[in-house]
């Protein structure tokens, strides 16, 4: 079976986003489906069932933390082998196509902000349906929080994110790395104590 890599385009895309995924399918002589922003297509979108569909688990590139793509493709059913957030540290085996290929997807999908739940992180409190004002959650069958309403979340707005004490809850556009997802680092532990001092 062939190895499939996922670039997922920023939405600013430039010809230096086309020529990442040029790169990437030579140096692992790969296919490449570049799609645009994979966090902006709606789960019943032809580009998502085409991932949905194919034939083996793809791997991700993506400009986003790699815990909110991770959780995003779960809860869209996307099989995935790995994810990756910057093009130095994808590590997938050759694909066997010698010189690799490039399929460009070209759909435009809609600019979207909503929130994704790490559902290892839930621990299943509810504050995030009891505090959003705009019906976004809903309490599934197992009693768990899930994104219902996507679309009805207001776009900037991480305040579910804020009060999730599990922190389980991400923006993965938001400016503040922590609430989009990415892992804190001892860097900024050292941030955070620095603005904490500064306001003594």
């Amino acid at each position: 079976m062939e190895t499939v890599l996922v670039v997922s385009q920023r939405r600013s895309e430039s010809a230096e986003n086309a020529g990442t995924a040029r790169l990437l399918a030579k140096k692992f002589n790969v296919k490449v489906l570049d799609i645009p922003l994979v966090y902006d297509f709606p789960s019943g979108s032809p580009v998502i069932e085409r991932l949905r569909s194919l034939p083996v688990p793809a791997y991700f590139f993506t400009p986003l933390s790699c815990r909110s793509v991770k959780s995003m493709l779960t809860h869209l059913k996307i099989p995935f082998a790995d994810v990756f957030e910057t093009a130095d540290s994808v590590q997938i085996p050759d694909g066997g196509v010698p010189g690799g290929q490039v399929e460009r997807i070209d759909e435009s999908p809609q600019a979207r902000w909503y929130p994704i739940i790490d559902d290892s992180k839930c621990s299943a409190c509810l504050e995030c349906v009891n505090y959003c004002l705009f019906g976004v959650y809903a309490i599934g069958a197992d009693s768990r929080p899930f994104v219902d309403q996507p679309d009805a979340c207001r776009d900037g707005c991480p305040a579910c994110s804020r009060v999730c004490p599990g922190k389980a809850i991400m923006f993965p556009l938001y400016e503040d790395r922590s609430i989009a997802g990415f892992e804190q680092s001892s860097e900024d532990d050292m941030d955070i104590l620095v603005d904490i001092v500064d306001q003594i």
